[in-house]
């Protein structure tokens, strides 16, 4: 890896530092919640997997019930399309910018499109040319969803070993109420966003 590549590697990271706090917390909830409440054998291996394959917050939640009552996979997918619709209009955003990369890496970058990647994406656009952007572009998309895989990963993983000493209906019981973590985190940007606003300069 040159130079370049390390310094771009290295403002990914520090720029994703946020994101790493705020995905990891929130992923755990999600696992711990898919594997107390799921009711899924070897819920490690479902919390990596479904977090491999979408990186929205909101479908990590939504998941957990259809996968307990054990919902068809039509269901799921309609879900998953629906809740993840408004990503779409990142992605057209960005589908000139991207018009020469390869296939595979552009479908990577355009479903990785979160509210988080999509913010550090455009706040760096104007600081770098474009190959150096879209070496970032790539490093954003990889941290932050390896951020959020561990984060599933490690709370499937503690309840699951939790279960070894403690009886599933406690654990179930003590997690009541941990599905507000998405709409408390909801609150609390939402209320920064108006005091910043309201904010005299």
């Amino acid at each position: 890896m040159d130079s370049n590549a390390r310094h771009v590697l290295r403002r990914a990271f520090v720029d994703s530092l946020p994101v790493l706090m705020g995905y990891t917390t929130m992923g755990f909830v999600a696992g711990v919640l898919l594997a107390a409440k799921g009711d899924v054998v070897l819920a490690p291996l479902w919390a990596f997997l479904s977090s491999s394959l979408w990186i929205t917050g909101t479908m990590s939640f939504a998941f957990v019930p259809e996968v307990a009552v054990r919902a068809p996979v039509a269901t799921i997918v309609l879900m998953t399309v629906a809740v993840n619709f408004r990503y779409a209009f990142y992605g057209f955003s960005m589908l000139e910018r991207w018009k020469d990369v390869p296939l595979l890496r552009k479908a990577y970058l355009v479903l990785m499109l979160t509210d988080e990647n999509y913010a550090l994406e455009e706040a760096s656009a104007k600081s770098m040319d474009r190959e150096t952007h879209l070496k970032y572009c790539t490093w954003i998309s990889a941290l932050n969803h390896s951020y959020w895989v561990a984060g599933v990963t490690v709370g499937a993983l503690v309840v699951c070993l939790l279960g070894m000493a403690v009886d599933p209906d406690v654990i179930r019981a003590h997690t009541n109420g941990m599905e507000f973590a998405m709409v408390a985190l909801f609150l609390v940007i939402f209320t920064d966003q108006v005091r910043g606003a309201v904010r005299p300069t």
